[in-house]
């Protein structure tokens, strides 16, 4: 009886140590996708790892790559790479008012679908298309980019990159 009653206490401490565990994993805020009542539709200022990818969940933490998609009610979605702004619209259809990007060569957020495209940058997500206001050689326009990365033509197929990374 006593051996039962020593299972008992046992088996009920590790249950009481795991919910303690689970419960300290949690915030007040909890993971911050979208950015609400953004009726002015502005760009949101934002802080690295302040927000999150709505796409692929990683923290948007290199501001360089960032992406802000507002739409007609105000709500405004994050995205760490343009690649990943290509893939969640593919699940997803918002009124879109505004999609901007930050650009690389003048750091300022721009329409992304005037924003050119280099096809070999190392863009958080690996893809490699990063966001320029000013066309250079071999960059392509908003709708080449989303037309290659729907088709997985990126830095993610071995054969682009060697193809790409080989000139």
């Amino acid at each position: 009886m006593k051996k039962i009653l020593i299972n008992i206490a046992v088996f009920v401490m590790v249950i009481a140590v795991i919910i303690i565990l689970l419960l300290s994993f949690g915030t007040d805020e909890g993971a911050k996708y979208v950015y609400k009542n953004n009726t002015a539709y502005k760009i949101v200022e934002l802080k690295p790892k302040e927000y999150q990818c709505s796409e692929c969940n990683m923290d948007v933490a290199d501001l360089e790559y960032a992406v802000q998609l507002i739409t007609k009610n105000g709500n405004t979605y994050f995205f760490d790479d343009i690649g990943c702004v290509v893939l969640w619209l593919k699940n997803n259809s918002p009124k879109i008012v505004k999609l901007m990007t930050k650009t690389l060569d003048t750091h300022r957020w721009i329409d992304a679908k005037k924003a050119w495209y280099s096809r070999t940058d190392n863009t958080p997500m690996g893809y490699g298309f990063a966001a320029y206001e000013h066309k250079e050689e071999g960059m392509i326009p908003y709708e080449e980019m989303k037309l290659l990365m729907l088709q997985g033509k990126n830095l993610h197929d071995p054969f682009v990159k060697k193809q790409l990374l080989s000139k």
